[in-house]
C-alpha cells in the first residue's frame, strides 16, 4: 500500500461493507483449493486524481461465460448464493463516483477492482 494517500469522500461503513464483501468472495472462491490461497489486497492512486483498490486471489477465476453477468441482481455463481452482494457493491461504488470491475483467467484467480474519486479538497488541477 502507498503511504500518504489522500482521503475519499464517502460513507466509512458502506465502503468497508464494500471491501469486506470482496474479502469474503476471495476466500470463499479459494475454499476448496489445495494449493496455497492468497489473498492480496493492494492501494494506490491513479493519476493523481483516484484512489485503486483492488483484491487479488489464487482461487479458480471466472469463466469467461460468468463475467458478462457477475454484478447483476441475482446471478450467482455459488451454491446457496442469492446474487446480491456484487450488485449492492457496484451500485454502492458507483455511488460514492466510483468504478467495480473484475478481471480472471480461469485457473488463475480473479482481481477485482475499486475505484474511487479523491476528496475536492486533496485533488491537484
Amino acid at each position: 500500500m502507498e503511504h500518504g494517500l489522500p482521503p475519499v469522500r464517502g460513507d466509512r461503513i458502506q465502503l468497508q461493507q464494500v471491501l469486506v464483501n470482496l474479502l469474503v468472495n476471495a476466500g470463499q472462491a479459494m475454499s476448496d483449493q489445495s494449493s496455497p490461497r492468497i489473498v492480496t489486497l493492494r492501494a494506490g492512486a491513479v493519476e493523481s486524481r483516484s484512489l485503486a483498490i483492488t483484491v487479488q486471489d489464487t482461487g479458480p477465476g471466472i469463466a469467461p461465460r460468468d463475467l458478462p453477468r457477475l454484478f447483476d441482481a441475482f446471478f450467482t455463481t455459488k451454491h446457496g448464493g442469492m446474487g446480491m452482494g456484487l450488485a449492492i457493491c457496484r451500485t454502492t461504488v458507483e455511488a460514492h463516483g466510483g468504478q467495480l470491475s473484475v478481471e480472471s483467467a480461469p485457473g488463475s484467480g480473479a482481481t477485482f477492482r475499486l475505484t474511487l474519486p479523491y476528496s475536492q479538497e486533496h485533488t491537484t488541477p
